[in-house]
């Protein structure tokens, strides 16, 4: 059984650039990432506590959670 070698598939470019110059070109242009980022991260930090801290204010005030956690002292007695 002789092999039949399959016909040559040329795939033409669709783009006169290479992947390297494409890569590169994409190097050069990118953004320089902010230097405060750690600030950035610490103000949302704060802020996520103090919304936790605001949630759990109001959990606590709540009947149903005060209930709760006169019950649950009362069983612990």
């Amino acid at each position: 059984m002789a092999a039949q070698s399959a016909p040559k598939v040329v795939l033409k470019s669709t783009t006169k650039m290479s992947l390297n110059e494409r890569f590169t070109n994409m190097l050069k242009n990118k953004q320089p990432m902010p230097v405060n980022i750690r600030a950035t991260m610490q103000q949302q930090q704060q802020l996520a506590s103090a919304r936790n801290r605001r949630l759990a204010q109001q959990m606590e005030n709540r009947p149903s959670v005060q209930a709760a956690l006169k019950l649950k002292q009362a069983v612990a007695w």
